[in-house]
């Protein structure tokens, strides 16, 4: 798997990149607020400027009505202008008043009266009643008395509009006041520029905070750079800072702890490394001594003098070579998880006296244990750990050996004591590593690899194999399943 390379190009950094986002974030919050309540206000303006139309045109209304009713002979715009009794109305700028009957299609039978006298006002407000207003009037029967009204926004204005009706099926009056947006006044001034002002501000403000957060951020982040760089170098020693109990405390914890493993696994692959280089030098060492001594012994095979005499010697060293080439091949198995544990009901009393009697010296090996000791194990691989604790003994310390089998709380324990003085002191913490030996075996036929391949064994069985303090006993611990022997 390839590590993938940075490019040449350079992108923004993740603290301009926050810095950015917030600032957007926030950009768009003020336009999505300015923009709520520009539309709110307008709203709220258009409603209280329609109330203020509606106010002065109901008042208007009243009054047209009363001098309507009391004069029900008046027509003419102007006399009914002169016979109401106006109410002192102050909002509205344009007042336009006409008499409707069935025979009206616009205003062009107006009369105007207006605060300002435009003509102006009469068009706009014939144009913006639409050209179904009057046909609404002159086809639709109202009471005496009755009147209806309406508000529209029409350009720069806001216009009410008012029937009154006087009963007749001639028509009937219609009052329209305007107001000027201009004259009515801003509720709220210069509401866009305070607003564009206030987001500014809230931008500034948010960079300033962004740029504040982003620090706090990245500080660790560029700390876990600069570490694993340091880490990429060689120096394995550096930690983080852990400060807090934030995410920012937790990363760099997590980091610390990714170093402190990633250094203990270094360790390890050093040790393995140490380990594999002393046990190549080890079995090529190993190798070495029954090679030559078969390639003597084969020189002299062929010089009838001392042919006999080789002849003698070689099958010891091959014995040798091939218990060592057997015990290499079973590490191996173990080291690569082959190994197979094959479980099955024994009694490990006769399994262990089995095992002393093919020892071929009884004399030397004396038995203790129960009746018998029904249990459910491998037989083949505790054979191989007892006949190794046995012969170690025989080989290595002084008779009398002594084997006891017994029971503890759910284990079978099977312990081997000699008389001898035991494991020297200096090998005891190293005693079940592969090819060590004390300096009595350098020169016999161990191989160094019994015990390790007898500690393997009880491993694999599910127990553990020991050496006492003393240095004399080996005890083999083993899960005691009780079952009956076959």
């Amino acid at each position: 798997m390839t590590t993938p390379t940075p490019t040449g190009r350079r992108g923004l950094s993740l603290a301009w990149r926050i810095r950015l986002a917030l600032v957007a974030l926030v950009a768009l919050t003020c336009a999505v607020l300015t923009g709520v309540a520009t539309t709110t206000l307008q709203q709220s303006n258009e409603g209280r400027l329609q109330s203020m139309v509606t106010s002065d045109l109901l008042a208007d209304t009243d009054a047209v009505g009363k001098t309507a009713m009391a004069h029900p002979e008046i027509r003419d715009t102007v006399a009914l202008v002169v016979a109401v009794e106006w109410p002192n109305t102050t909002v509205s700028t344009h007042r336009l008043l006409l008499w409707v009957d069935r025979n009206t299609e616009d205003f062009g039978t107006a009369v105007e009266y207006a605060v300002v006298n435009e003509g102006g006002f009469t068009a706009k407000a014939a144009r913006c009643a639409g050209p179904g207003v009057f046909e609404q009037f002159t086809t639709t029967t109202y009471s005496a008395g009755s009147s209806t009204h309406w508000t529209i926004a029409c350009d720069d204005q806001v216009l009410g509009f008012s029937y009154y009706s006087t009963g007749e099926q001639a028509g009937g009056w219609l009052l329209v006041h305007g107001l000027d947006r201009a004259l009515a006044g801003d509720p709220v001034p210069d509401l866009a520029r305070t607003l564009l002002l206030a987001s500014a501000v809230a931008l500034v403000a948010t960079l300033l905070v962004a740029g504040w957060l982003t620090e706090l951020i990245s500080r660790p982040l560029a700390r876990a750079r600069e570490m694993a760089d340091e880490v990429a170098s060689g120096d394995l020693g550096v930690r983080l800072p852990v400060e807090g109990a934030d995410e920012v405390a937790g990363m760099s914890a997590a980091v610390n702890t990714m170093a402190d493993r990633l250094t203990a696994q270094i360790d390890d692959l050093a040790r393995a490394n140490q380990v594999q280089r002393r046990f190549v030098a080890d079995v090529a060492h190993e190798l070495r001594t029954p090679t030559a001594a078969l390639l003597a012994s084969a020189e002299s095979l062929a010089h009838p003098e001392t042919r006999d005499e080789a002849s003698g010697l070689v099958i010891p060293q091959l014995r040798r070579l091939a218990g060592l080439t057997e015990d290499l091949l079973e590490i191996s198995r173990m080291d690569a998880g082959r190994a197979a544990v094959v479980p099955s009901q024994v009694d490990l009393v006769d399994l262990v006296r089995e095992v002393v009697d093919e020892t071929g010296r009884p004399v030397d090996v004396a038995l203790s244990a129960p009746a018998e000791l029904p249990v459910e194990l491998d037989p083949a691989r505790t054979r191989v750990v007892v006949r190794n604790l046995v012969a170690n003994a025989l080989q290595h310390g002084a008779p009398p050996v002594t084997v006891r089998v017994g029971e503890a709380v759910g284990e079978a324990v099977v312990s081997v004591t000699d008389a001898g003085p035991g494991v020297p002191p200096d090998l005891r913490e190293r005693v079940f590593d592969r090819f060590t030996r004390g300096d009595e075996a350098r020169h016999g036929a161990s191989t160094g690899l019994g015990l390790a391949i007898a500690r393997e064994n009880a491993r694999l069985l599910g127990g553990t194999l020991d050496l006492g303090a003393d240095g004399t006993t080996f005890t083999l611990r083993l899960p005691a399943t009780r079952g009956h022997a076959t």
